[in-house]
């Protein structure tokens, strides 16, 4: 009965369990996609105002997943779909704003950096 009760007691633990604070480990194809973005955020210097639409949507993040993927099938028209995809499975994970924000940030400051070069 004690087995039965401890196997028990580990479901329940681990039923609430949320991932660790902090930004999202991004894999390969997620971390491609996002740099993407963000390269094209830079470019068009809009790193301010997406930075203030990513945190300001933060909680509705998986919200946002979910209405990705239920419009895939009509964005794939327009963009790709496996990059649309992707970046919908990435916001549903927890810290996953603050992995494209770091991206952002970083991005423009690799852009904001003095070209070596002669003139």
């Amino acid at each position: 009965m004690s087995d039965a009760k401890r196997t028990w007691r580990e479901a329940l633990r681990h039923a609430f369990a949320v991932e660790a604070p902090g930004p999202a480990t991004l894999t390969d194809a997620e971390a491609a996609v996002v740099d993407r973005i963000a390269e094209e955020i830079v470019r068009r210097g809009m790193v301010a105002p997406a930075l203030l639409a990513l945190e300001s949507c933060r909680p509705l993040n998986a919200i946002g997943a979910n209405a990705m993927h239920a419009l895939t099938p009509f964005v794939s028209a327009v963009t790709d779909p496996s990059a649309f995809g992707t970046l919908a499975t990435l916001l549903e994970r927890r810290g996953s704003v603050d992995a494209i924000c770091l991206v952002i940030e970083a991005r423009a400051k690799a852009g904001n950096q003095p070209q070596s070069g002669g003139d």
